[in-house]
């Protein structure tokens, strides 16, 4: 072999051993974990964002439910009115019935006895104090069939305007029960594309949001704790009182107009807990933002409501120290969360005095 051709396949020697130890490399442990810590890093790029996509769905959730519960709220205003309408028509048409019967009567005797005039009440007197007697008595007669005459009239004319207003409430009752349907099928539209989203992703995407849920529920409970722990030695007046009873509600699921005790959405909660201390909130964030005093959270205490959105349509209670406690959303439960973890509070309300 000349020299010529001992370098060519010396070159050769040194290409194929290059290209063996390049192949090492890339089977080594260390490579292959490289690759490894990319799909995971990958997965849970992956999974954040179907987390964040779901967020988004429960944040769009919150005006929709709570839209919903105003709807029940006003349904139940206007179903009292009906009611109360329906019985005041009843009352008058009984009152009217009687009337009328006894205005007949008094009709039918007085033809059958013809009407007396004060002449003949004169002529059949014996004295004038028989004669003023007689005439008092045929003058009470005539005012009592007056007023019998206008309290039929009056009784007619109430009785049409409740009926328009009977008809009227109808009406919007029916717009009610259409409007809740409505607002019931674009809940569940929005609930199943939530459930939707999660159902696309494949298994160890749900295993990562599985071990990421996990880690927010450790994190959770340790808030749960220390919001019980500082209520134990608390004195026993309304605000602390108010916050002691939902802390009771740990841990009770969140379902959609839900209002307790074993399931809660967010209005829900803080209507039933202040209703076991007789103080009445209507199912709703933005009418329990109506109806309490404002004041700055600065000054807030336990036991007050704190909102979000404006109009409110999340609602929690204030447990101080930066903590509230809420039913957050669908598939979540009644726990204690960090009021700076929100940038959307919109204000703070007292309702005792």
């Amino acid at each position: 072999m000349t020299g010529k051709g001992k370098s060519v396949h010396g070159k050769r020697l040194v290409v194929i051993l290059a290209l063996c130890v390049s192949f090492a490399l890339v089977l080594t442990p260390a490579c292959l974990s490289a690759q490894t810590q990319g799909d995971v890093g990958s997965k849970s790029q992956q999974a954040a964002e179907i987390a964040r996509q779901v967020d988004t769905l429960d944040r769009e959730l919150e005006p929709v439910t709570e839209a919903y519960n105003q709807a029940e709220v006003e349904l139940d205003a206007e179903n009292a009115k009906v009611d109360e309408s329906q019985r005041r028509l009843d009352s008058i048409g009984h009152s009217l019935d009687k009337h009328t019967k006894l205005l007949d009567k008094r009709v039918v005797t007085m033809f059958e006895e013809g009407r007396t005039s004060l002449i003949e009440v004169l002529l059949q007197t014996k004295d004038i104090g028989d004669f003023l007697e007689k005439a008092d008595l045929e003058s009470r007669v005539a005012k009592s069939d007056q007023r019998l005459v206008t309290s039929i009239k009056s009784s007619r004319d109430d009785a049409r305007s409740l009926t328009q207003q009977l008809g009227e409430a109808r009406r919007r009752q029916s717009g009610l029960v259409e409007s809740i349907e409505a607002k019931k099928i674009d809940i569940e539209a929005k609930l199943q594309e939530r459930q939707n989203t999660l159902n696309s992703v494949n298994a160890e995407i749900q295993q990562e949001l599985a071990s990421s849920h996990q880690d927010l529920i450790a994190g959770e409970r340790v808030l749960n704790d220390q919001a019980q722990s500082a209520f134990l030695s608390a004195p026993a007046d309304l605000p602390d009182n108010l916050a002691r009873t939902a802390l009771k509600f740990l841990g009770v699921p969140y379902v959609w107009a839900a209002s307790g005790p074993d399931a809660f959405d967010c209005s829900g909660l803080t209507m039933y807990v202040y209703g076991l201390f007789g103080i009445d909130l209507p199912h709703n964030a933005a009418m329990q933002f109506n109806m309490g005093l404002k004041i700055p959270l600065q000054k807030a205490l336990p036991g007050d409501l704190v909102f979000f959105g404006m109009p409110p349509h999340h609602v929690g209670m204030y447990l101080g120290n930066d903590l509230f406690i809420e039913a957050p959303c669908t598939g979540d439960v009644v726990k204690v969360s960090r009021l700076s973890a929100r940038s959307d509070c919109s204000g703070v309300c007292r309702f005792w005095k």
